[in-house]
């Protein structure tokens, strides 16, 4: 294989790799946000759980207070009831009785579906708060991976762009001038030629007279896509 071909090769394997690296690096801000939303989401999650607990629980509290107070207001009534003479009056007295003790069983199923509904809720609340707790430290992890990982791949592209003179330096001018045209497009300038005239890159086939230069290792560009051909080996 010309050393062109070689030198070109190389150079080629730093620049993908770089460009892989660009492209990871690009995606780790994007992957730090889901995690951060997801964190977010969770707790929204866990405060909403936990409004609703408090609700209920307030909810109970109202209950029991209007309960007390309707018993009061019954007590107040029997013995209001003690000092009537007139039998009319007297029956009216306890339809009122009546009255308040169905407000009473009212309110008292009320109270036995909150407290089904605080049961609920505080279990609800439970659960979130030990899935946000177990999520909390491994979204912690992953935002520190990725953090040190984006460092990592910084310091890998510099040392791989800290590579590429000596690399150039072996290519000749006009052929790397192509070469760096084909690479901003993000894609491998170099491609290779099978036996049966197929470019790697294009997967067309070349002619005839391209298929013949590319034997001769001659510098010679894809009829189709224009990129750089060397012959499989």
């Amino acid at each position: 294989m010309k050393q062109w071909i070689e030198s070109l090769l190389a150079l080629q394997k730093v620049d993908m790799r770089i460009i892989n690296l660009h492209l990871r690096l690009k995606m780790i801000p994007s992957e730090i946000t889901k995690l951060k939303e997801k964190k977010e989401n969770t707790e929204a999650s866990l405060s909403d759980a936990k409004s609703s607990m408090q609700k209920t629980g307030l909810d109970i509290k109202q209950t029991e207070s209007a309960i007390a107070e309707i018993n009061t207001k019954i007590e107040q009534l029997q013995q209001q009831s003690s000092l009537i003479k007139k039998n009319t009056e007297y029956q009216a007295m306890l339809s009122q009785i009546d009255t308040q003790k169905g407000k009473i069983s009212e309110l008292e199923t009320t109270m036995l579906l909150l407290f089904d509904q605080d049961e609920e809720n505080k279990e609800k609340f439970k659960e979130i708060t030990k899935e946000f707790e177990a999520e909390k430290s491994a979204i912690a992890e992953e935002i520190d991976e990725l953090t040190e990982l984006s460092g990592e791949v910084k310091t890998e592209i510099q040392q791989l762009i800290d590579s590429r003179p000596p690399l150039e330096a072996r290519v000749d001018s006009t052929v790397l001038t192509q070469y760096k045209r084909l690479l901003k497009a993000k894609k491998a300038p170099l491609a290779k030629v099978n036996s049966a005239g197929i470019c790697s890159s294009c997967h067309l086939k070349i002619t005839p007279q391209t298929m013949t230069e590319t034997k001769k290792e001659a510098v010679v560009y894809c009829d189709n896509c224009s990129c750089l051909l060397y012959l499989e080996k």
